[in-house]
């Protein structure tokens, strides 16, 4: 086992995560865990794109969104559970100048 030092704000960020955990399984969790799942179960996505997010979430209060993560878990329940045939394919995105990641 080692130790690390870390910030207040990691910390605090880390215990959030070891809720999160605990409520999703029901079990108790660690630190170790929550590195764990940050590690395996994360997405990078660009700045730019947490940029317009968090624009989104303030200029659109009334949809109730308070996080980024809640706006980007239910975009994707949207994209998984409504798929349209007449959405554009990643690479139709491609070459109209959208990034495929």
């Amino acid at each position: 086992m080692k130790t690390l030092k870390i910030s207040d704000e990691a910390h605090a960020k880390l215990t959030s995560v070891v809720g999160r955990l605990m409520a999703e399984t029901g079990k108790m969790k660690t630190y170790s865990d929550a590195i764990e799942a940050l590690l395996t179960k994360s997405v990078i996505l660009s700045p730019e794109l947490l940029d317009q997010v968090e624009s989104f979430i303030k200029d659109n209060v009334q949809l109730g969104y308070t996080t980024k993560e809640e706006f980007i878990q239910d975009a994707i329940r949207f994209r998984l559970t409504s798929p349209s045939k007449e959405d554009r394919s990643m690479d139709d995105r491609r070459f109209s100048g959208v990034k495929k990641r």
